[in-house]
């Protein structure tokens, strides 16, 4: 079991997704494995919005972009909506520097699951190294070996 979060979810579908081996070697890894994966209630709306943004910048076109939230949708995530997770990450947010909140949603739902985190975002990477539960893609492959 992984908890995912948005940033992971983008690098996977999005157009330009072959430049994220990691990424790409470990969503395979989980479909292979059957791996349960979970998630915020919110994730499929921040892949979403990424996903816009990423047209508005001229990263990819409109018809890319609808492709991969598509495929957003269609990923066997496990979606949570618990209002003790949103307690957590405010007291998460709290202790680490004030992190914005949204991000400390998908840290706090790992820590009440006791699985890790897997994201690309490098400064959440670093701000919770301590806790030793948020993971890159590339941490995440070869802890599972």
């Amino acid at each position: 079991m992984a908890v995912i979060d948005a940033s992971v979810v983008v690098e996977f579908v999005a157009p330009d997704a072959d430049d994220a081996e990691a990424t790409q070697l470990l969503f395979d890894r989980w479909v292979q494995t059957g791996e349960a994966l979970h998630a915020p209630a919110m994730l499929p709306l921040e892949a979403m919005n990424a996903l816009l943004t990423g047209v508005r910048r001229q990263r990819w076109d409109g018809e890319a972009a609808d492709a991969a939230s598509s495929l957003v949708a269609a990923l066997p995530i496990t979606l949570h909506d618990d209002g003790r997770d949103r307690h957590s990450a405010w007291e998460l947010a709290r202790r680490y520097d004030n992190h914005p909140i949204y991000d400390m949603v998908y840290v706090a739902l790992a820590q009440r699951l006791g699985e890790p985190l897997v994201t690309v975002d490098d400064k959440l990477c670093r701000r919770l190294a301590p806790l030793g539960l948020v993971l890159r893609p590339e941490q995440a492959l070869e802890a599972r070996h």
